[in-house]
């Protein structure tokens, strides 16, 4: 029964699928977002008198990265103290808030980049944000949604925060974040948050045939997020045909990923896509900086 109760901490996109097809999507919508904002200055700055640092700016990106960290183990902490009631509404304004300011900060560069100051956009797409925050808590917390609605859930805000994560950190910041969270996202699958909320969970798919395995593939909405930054980020900082570079990379990390998750029943999502696409990315750069 507890794991049951416990399944609200999956926030996971399934799929019969490859993985591959369900990421497709959301890294080209990321690619024209990326495009479309190119010539957007960075908007968040945790520290205003030291913008433009490389060592604030490094601050910066430590800093979210300890935020994701500590939610993590807090959780785990909530898991086995049995706190499932304030689990869940911590998920339940998690979703809400997070959904509603997305989708407000969408409608704000709409507004700002393209409509003149059309205020009353940003009114509606945070109008839209809080409805499908509602949605994401019947579906995920209350349990009322099929596996097409969630799926389309994680989808939607995953795209919606990627995409903004891609366009308002600098450099060095994002750069920073998107290193460490993969590297503790490694930790976190094996040992970690993660590994916990498997096993509370129940959710193992390592005893099962490959076959069997295609129709349980998960992938978690932080991988959404993070593969939707990447694209939007090196899009905008860069330029369009690095931005390609960085899709490539992440395809073809992710159908690595794939194979060792069919091998091991369980592998972290993001640092052979993450990494692999960097690595892409930094060549391209080196061939079009210092040969081309």
């Amino acid at each position: 029964m507890s794991e049951t109760k416990n399944r609200f901490l999956l926030i996971t996109y399934q799929t019969e699928k490859s993985i591959t097809s369900a990421i497709l999507p959301v890294v080209l919508i990321s690619y024209i977002v990326g495009i479309l904002y190119s010539n957007l200055d960075t908007l968040l700055v945790l520290f205003p008198s030291g913008e433009g640092e490389y060592s604030f700016q490094l601050l910066e990106g430590i800093i979210m990265v300890s935020i994701a960290v500590g939610s993590g183990f807090l959780i785990v902490f909530a898991l086995k103290k049995h706190l499932i009631i304030i689990l869940k509404s911590f998920f339940a304004l998690s979703f809400f808030l997070s959904s509603v300011c997305m989708f407000w900060v969408h409608g704000y560069l709409l507004e700002v980049t393209f409509l003149e100051n059309v205020f009353w956009v940003e009114i509606i797409t945070a109008v839209i944000g809080g409805i499908i925050g509602c949605l994401a808590i019947l579906s995920f917390i209350v349990g009322k949604g099929g596996i097409n609605t969630k799926n389309t859930i994680i989808f939607i805000l995953g795209v919606a925060m990627g995409t903004i994560f891609g366009m308002v950190f600098s450099f060095v910041t994002f750069i920073t974040l998107i290193v460490l969270i993969s590297l503790f996202d490694i930790y976190s699958v094996f040992r970690g948050p993660i590994n916990q909320i498997f096993k509370r969970t129940n959710f193992s798919i390592s005893s099962e045939s490959q076959a069997e395995m295609k129709q349980s593939v998960a992938v978690g909405i932080g991988d959404f997020i993070f593969y939707s930054s990447l694209v939007t980020f090196i899009t905008k900082e860069l330029n369009p045909i690095l931005g390609f570079v960085s899709i490539i990379g992440i395809l073809v990390g992710i159908k690595i990923t794939e194979n060792m998750l069919f091998r091991y029943g369980k592998f972290p999502g993001l640092p052979i896509p993450i990494f692999l696409s960097l690595l892409l990315v930094l060549i391209g750069w080196l061939i079009t900086t210092y040969i081309l």
